[in-house]
Order: C-alpha cells, then sequence, then structure tokens
C-alpha cells in the first residue's frame, strides 16, 4: 500500500501538476473577485498572497491524495469509489491544513476586513455551520475537478483502446492476405501442368532433341511456382524467375508469350508478397499480344512494363490487385502511351 502511493506520488505528470495549479489560481481569483467590495487600501499584496497561496496548497493536498486513486487499475471495479474516497479525503486534509495555516500565513483576508468594516464577527473564530461551509465550499470543486480528470483519462483509454483495435485489425488483415498470397502462390494451374506434362511425354515419343530441355523447364517452373512452406514471403528475384519460368513453359506449350527480361540489379532480395507481378502478366497475356515484357527496379519503385497500349483499363482483376496493396500500404499505378503500358509498384 505505501509502495503504491510512493510510486503514484513518483509518477506524477507536468500536466497533471499544471491543472491543479490552475484550478487553485482559478479558485484563488474567485475569492478575489471580493474585492470589488472591499477596500483593501495598503493591504492589497498581502492579500494577493494569502488568497493565491492557500489555494495552491489546498490543491497540492488534494494532487497528493488523488494520485493513489488515480494510478489503481482502470477496471477495477471499485475505481470511482476510491477516487469519490480520495476526493473526501483530500478535502478533510485541506480543511486540516489550511485551518491552522491561515494563522500562520501573515497579512490579512479579505473576510477579516469585510468583517471589520461591517461589525462582522471575527473570520478566524470557529463557528460549526462555517465549517461545514467550507467543507463543502473545498469538497464540491474538488469533486468535479476529480470528475473532469478521470473523465478525460476514460476518453485517452477509450481513444487508445480503439488505435489498438484499429490496429490489430490492420494486422488481421494483413495476416489474412498474407495466407490467401501464399495460397495463391501454391497454386499451379493444373489444366498447365496437364499440357506441359503431355508435350514433354510426346516431345520423347518423337525423340524430339528438345524433350530433356522442355522437362528441365518445367521442373524448374515447378520448383519456383511450388509452395515454400518454411518462407513467410517472396523476394523480387524470385517473382522474377516465376515469371520467366511461367512464360518458357507457355512457350513449350506452343505458345507466343512475349520476351522477357529483369534488370534488378541489387534489388534481387528484396522481400516482396508473393503474387503481385505474375497476375499482371497473365492479365497482359490475356487482354493483348505483347512481344516484350521487362521488369526494373529502381530505388523504391519497381517496374513491370509491356510494349502494348491500353493495359491499364480498370477491371476486377486490376481492382483486386489494388485491394491487396492497399492492405500492405503500397501503391499501384499505371501509365499507357506511345506504344507501351507500365505498372509501378511502390511497396
Amino acid at each position: 500500500m505505501i509502495r503504491h502511493v510512493l510510486h503514484s506520488w513518483r509518477s506524477v505528470r507536468r500536466g497533471e501538476v499544471l491543472v491543479f495549479i490552475a484550478a487553485a489560481l482559478l479558485f484563488g481569483a474567485l475569492d478575489l473577485t471580493s474585492l470589488v467590495e472591499v477596500d483593501v487600501g495598503d493591504h492589497l499584496v498581502p492579500v494577493l498572497v494569502r488568497h493565491l497561496s492557500l489555494p495552491l496548497v489546498s490543491c497540492a493536498v488534494l494532487l497528493l491524495c488523488w494520485l493513489p486513486a488515480a494510478r489503481s487499475s482502470p477496471i477495477h471495479p471499485a475505481r470511482r469509489a476510491r477516487l469519490v474516497a480520495a476526493t473526501l479525503l483530500g478535502s478533510g486534509l485541506i480543511i486540516g491544513v489550511v485551518y491552522p495555516l491561515a494563522e500562520l500565513v501573515p497579512g490579512t483576508s479579505i473576510c477579516q476586513l469585510y468583517a471589520a468594516k461591517h461589525g462582522k464577527p471575527d473570520c478566524n473564530a470557529f463557528r460549526l455551520t462555517a465549517l461545514i461551509g467550507d467543507t463543502l465550499w473545498v469538497s464540491m470543486p474538488a469533486l468535479m475537478l476529480v470528475g473532469m480528470l478521470e473523465f478525460r483519462a476514460l476518453r485517452r483509454r477509450q481513444d487508445q483502446a480503439a488505435q489498438d483495435l484499429l490496429r490489430e485489425h490492420s494486422q488481421l488483415r494483413r495476416h489474412a492476405l498474407g495466407a490467401r498470397l501464399a495460397a495463391l502462390q501454391a497454386q499451379v494451374d493444373p489444366a498447365l501442368l496437364f499440357d506441359a506434362l503431355v508435350s514433354v511425354e510426346r516431345a520423347y515419343d518423337r525423340h524430339d532433341p528438345s524433350a530433356s530441355a522442355r522437362l528441365e523447364r518445367l521442373i524448374r517452373h515447378l520448383r519456383v511456382a511450388l509452395p515454400r512452406l518454411r518462407e513467410a514471403g517472396a523476394t523480387l528475384g524470385g517473382e522474377a524467375e516465376l515469371i520467366a519460368s511461367y512464360l518458357d513453359l507457355l512457350r513449350d506449350l506452343g505458345g507466343q508469350p512475349p520476351a522477357f527480361e529483369a534488370e534488378l540489379g541489387s534489388r534481387g532480395a528484396t522481400s516482396l508478397p508473393p503474387m503481385l507481378l505474375l497476375p499482371l502478366v497473365q492479365r497482359a497475356i490475356r487482354l493483348g499480344a505483347a512481344g516484350r515484357c521487362w521488369l526494373a527496379a529502381d530505388g523504391t519503385r519497381i517496374t513491370l512494363g509491356f510494349d502494348e497500349e491500353g493495359l491499364c483499363h480498370e477491371d476486377e482483376e486490376l481492382a483486386s490487385l489494388r485491394e491487396r496493396l492497399a492492405v500492405l500500404d503500397a501503391r499501384l499505378t499505371c501509365t499507357s502511351g506511345a506504344g507501351r503500358t507500365e505498372f509501378e509498384l511502390q511497396p
């Protein structure tokens, strides 16, 4: 218990101190409004010191009582009761501290000047009604101040919880997308695979000299396309190899896919989510008859280009790809003209 109290006092923040100081000055200023009714004469400076210092001491006592309750668990069922109890305790301590302190502070108060002017009883004389009134005057604003601080803390915790939920949701979306991309990476078109196997078999039956090379290319494509179960993603070099092996396989099947060139420099080992580039190549083959395809990396930009115009129009495939990239905080832009189309990816 004592350790918690000491730790809470050490954890006081500058903003909290400023709030209590501002509240003390505000309450002191409210008392000073009585100056319009009382002629203090030469007592102005002592009156100002007295009516500003005592609220500062009061708020310091309230701060020390409030901190242990404020630093308690925010989800504890008795938190509000602790805050109310701490505030009432602080209000009682303020009365117990300020009454004796008021006797020690030099100078006179506005109340004493007013009493002397109008023949009223001395303000320092003990009266039960005055004690009750002062206690209410202290406890009610103290409860309002503590309530405001608790409301701010609650809003801050709610905002933080909302941010945590959004961050968790974003991470879950990323993981889900990663699983989808891994599944896409693991897929090998069964029709394409069957046609390739039949083509290799027929080539061997014909004693075609290219049969061995075709088999090697098929094996290479399977080695690249089959899932890498222990890998979390892909690399730019791996995706380039996947595109090249896919186009070679289509060429062996009698198709006329575009020639492929890759200029990656030192960016070949750059991490990249799988199955972002190959779908663009497959889409370009379905939509047109590009004769050349190139992949280049420059800084943070990855460019996949084709020597054909008109591949930028939005369709379901391109919209799906943009959706994946949005989850990954990446961006895809497309430019077309002068006999070429280029997709620029900024991961």
